[in-house]
C-alpha cells in the first residue's frame, strides 16, 4: 500500500525484502528492486522499514545504519514497526551518533486500508527528522500526528491503540456470546451495536468477524493473531516496566497465549473471540472452527 501510494505520488523508490515475491510486487508497481538492505541505505536519503519485533529491527538496523552513515550525516531512517518503546530509544541514540536521523512512524491501518491512503501514522523523533518524512507520510495517510522528540512516544501510542483494539475484540466476544447464550441473534446483536452506539470503524469491522465467526487469514484484511499476541505482550511488558496496573492487558495476554496454543495463530486475531465461545459452551463454534481448519 505505502509503495503505491509514493509512486503514485510521484516518488522514486528502492525496496529490498529477503523475499523476493514482495520485491517484485513492488517492481510491478513501478518501484525499484533492491540487492541488499546496505544498498537501499548507501542509495536512499530517507529508508522506511516495516518489521515484525524488536530483534528483527535490531538485526536489520545493525546493517542499514553504517550505509546511512556513509552518506555523511543527513540520512533518516524512519520504523514502521509495532515495536517497544525503549528498541526505538536505543535505537535513536545509535543514529544520533552517526549523525543519522531515526523517526518512529508506526502504521494503524490494515493493507486495503493503507492502499486507499487511509492509513493513520503516529510520529516521534527529531524535528529536522520530522520535517522531511512527515510530508512522505502524508502521501499515503489521512492523518500524521506528531507526539515530540522522544523516539519511543510514538511507539507507546501505538501500543496503547492496538490494546484498545484487543480489549475491543475481547468485549465484542463476550457481548456476543451472551447474546448466544440467550439464543439471541449475535449477528443481529453486533449489528445493532456497530451501527448506533459504537458506530466506529473498529467496532463495525471487528464486530462482524467476530459476530460471523470469520477469522480467515484475507490477503488484504488480516492481522495475525500471533502478530496480535506479540502486540499484547509488548503492552503488558511496557506496562510493567511503567509500574503502570493494566489488569485487562493481563487477561488479553492469556486469552492470546490460550488461542494459540490451539493452533490459531495463523487466522486473524480477532479469533482470540472463539475461545469465549467455547468457554460459554456455544453449540456453534464447533462448526465455525472446523471450518476454518479446512480454510
Amino acid at each position: 500500500g505505502m509503495v503505491t501510494n509514493l509512486t503514485k505520488a510521484g516518488e522514486s523508490l528502492l525496496v529490498f525484502d529477503r523475499d523476493q515475491a514482495a520485491v517484485k510486487g513492488a517492481e510491478a508497481l513501478g518501484a525499484k528492486g533492491g540487492k541488499s538492505t546496505a544498498e537501499v541505505g548507501q542509495s536512499c536519503s530517507v529508508v522506511f522499514s516495516a518489521l515484525p519485533d524488536d530483534s528483527i529491527l535490531r538485526a536489520v538496523t545493525n546493517e542499514l545504519l553504517p550505509a546511512l552513515q556513509s552518506q555523511g550525516g543527513g540520512a533518516i531512517h524512519v520504523s514502521c514497526s509495532t515495536v517497544s518503546p525503549n528498541i526505538s530509544r536505543e535505537l535513536a541514540e545509535e543514529h544520533s551518533k552517526r549523525q543519522v536521523g531515526f523517526v518512529s512512524a508506526p502504521v494503524f491501518a490494515r493493507p486495503d486500508g493503507m492502499r486507499r491512503g487511509e492509513a493513520t501514522f503516529p510520529v516521534s523523533g527529531p524535528e529536522w527528522a520530522k520535517e522531511r518524512v512527515v510530508p512522505l507520510l502524508e502521501k499515503t495517510a489521512l492523518g500524521v500526528h506528531d507526539f515530540g522528540e522522544d523516539a519511543g512516544a510514538a511507539n507507546v501510542v501505538k501500543l496503547g491503540g492496538n490494546f484498545l483494539i484487543a480489549a475491543a475484540i475481547q468485549s465484542l466476544s463476550e457481548a456476543s456470546a451472551l447474546a448466544e447464550s440467550y439464543d439471541v441473534d449475535r449477528e443481529k446483536f453486533v449489528s445493532l451495536m456497530s451501527s448506533t452506539i459504537f458506530d466506529c470503524l473498529i467496532y463495525r469491522g471487528y464486530g462482524q468477524r467476530v459476530a460471523a465467526r470469520d477469522h480467515h487469514p484475507y490477503p488484504d484484511a488480516h492481522f495475525a493473531l500471533d502478530l496480535g499476541s506479540k502486540d499484547v505482550a509488548l503492552v503488558h511488558s511496557a506496562a510493567a516496566q511503567a509500574r503502570c496496573p493494566m489488569p485487562l492487558a493481563s487477561l488479553l495476554r492469556d486469552r492470546f497465549v490460550a488461542s494459540q496454543n490451539a493452533g490459531r495463530g495463523k487466522l486473524d486475531w480477532s479469533a482470540v473471540s472463539l475461545k469465549t465461545s467455547e468457554d460459554a459452551g456455544s453449540k456453534q463454534v464447533a462448526a465455525a472452527i472446523a471450518a476454518l481448519e479446512k480454510g
